[in-house]
């Protein structure tokens, strides 16, 4: 009997068709250097998006000095990250941990001495798998919108087939306790995008996301002005926030241009309407082993506080780099230390030019050269 049960479950075992995993392994381990900056406070914090006004005062907004103190820094970032796919890529798994930003002596985050700081994040958790005909990606995942609007990590679903896209992503979540409440204070986002090719060297994408929450947040004043022009720290508040937009970009031979529009509507706390928009454009050309670029783009900004309209472009969750716009204002070559992440100067907004030529001089080494002139929409 036992002799027959073997031959049984030898049967059954190489009748079972044989699955193959893949596993693959990627690193980014990053050691950074500032070396001397005279406006440390630049470098303190996401300033850029930070409207915190007085109690009293709704008019108050944070204040940029014109003289700060010097400083330099050392800081590492270090990301590792899994994929687990079957062989024939049907199903993927993808889990990312990281420390981001400690600075060297840092004891909070583990940079002083001993180490043995408590600083491991986790940056991507995610399950990623083919459905009828598409990708259906669900969990703590890469979000991909518009780089000046929401290029971040967030939880949700995305499911995307040939050129269409839609998700569902939830940025911030309370629970509700309460039996006789209907209120959904969590902050959720529907999104959808349309891609189209008109020819071979041109691409544009249609794209639209609502964002909306049923908070209640007032300050100790009583009104519900924001104290942030970025989304992502408007928890708590009721808000319906439409984005349109639209994107993309071409080349002809050495010229190439980029392109993003959005427009956006909505209301907060019942008591402001949204009225922001952002314009962005790239045009240049090839120059032998280089290629020069004028950039161009232009933030709205918010000319009264005071009044029920929230005329400056708000972006919800992004990084903007440096490579993207200049090496001054949205300095991004040392993580987690800069100015600003949006693309505009707190809810004043921004007009930047730049004009900048990059030389491959080797495989491995670019050098370029930028001039810019930037001013905020509104005065300040």
């Amino acid at each position: 009997m036992k002799k027959v049960l073997l031959a049984l479950l030898a049967v059954l075992i190489f009748a079972v068709p044989a699955m193959a995993i893949d596993f693959a392994f990627h690193g980014d381990f990053s050691n950074e250097f500032r070396l001397y900056s005279n406006q440390a406070n630049f470098f303190t914090g996401d300033f850029g998006a930070t409207t915190t006004r007085a109690a009293d005062d709704p008019t108050d907004s944070a204040e940029i000095a014109d003289d700060t103190t010097s400083d330099s820094f050392a800081s590492v970032k270090y990301r590792l990250w899994t994929e687990i796919a079957t062989d024939d890529g049907a199903v993927k798994g993808v889990f990312a941990v990281e420390i981001g930003g400690i600075h060297f002596g840092d004891k909070s985050r583990g940079g002083g001495f001993s180490g043995d700081g408590v600083n491991v994040e986790t940056r991507w958790a995610y399950t990623d798998f083919a459905l009828a005909g598409g990708r259906l990606k669900v969990g703590l995942q890469p979000v991909k919108i518009n780089k000046f609007f929401w290029t971040e990590t967030a939880t949700g679903v995305n499911y995307k087939i040939g050129n269409f896209e839609a998700a569902w992503y939830r940025g911030y979540e309370v629970y509700n306790t309460s039996a006789d409440s209907n209120d959904f204070k969590d902050l959720d986002a529907l999104y959808v995008r349309y891609n189209v090719k008109p020819a071979n060297d041109v691409k544009v994408g249609l794209f639209g996301v609502w964002e909306t929450s049923d908070g209640n947040t007032v300050n100790d004043a009583g009104y519900a002005a924001p104290t942030s022009n970025y989304a992502k720290k408007l928890t708590g508040y009721d808000l319906d926030l439409y984005t349109l937009g639209v994107d993309g970009g071409m080349t002809a031979g050495n010229l190439f241009a980029n392109w993003d529009l959005m427009y956006q509507t909505g209301d907060l706390a019942e008591e402001f309407d949204f009225g922001g928009y952002f314009v962005h454009f790239d045009v240049g050309t090839k120059v032998g082993k280089g290629k020069l670029t004028y950039t161009f783009w232009y933030a709205s900004g918010d000319d009264d506080s005071t009044d029920g309209d929230l005329d400056a472009f708000i972006a919800t969750d992004c990084d903007t780099k440096g490579s993207d716009s200049s090496i001054v204002l949205f300095e991004g070559y040392t993580s987690d230390n800069y100015f600003s992440a949006v693309p505009y100067v707190q809810d004043q907004g921004l007009d930047l030019n730049r004009i900048g030529y990059d030389h491959q001089m080797s495989d491995k080494l670019t050098v370029g050269a930028a001039a810019l002139y930037l001013k905020t929409a509104e005065d300040v």
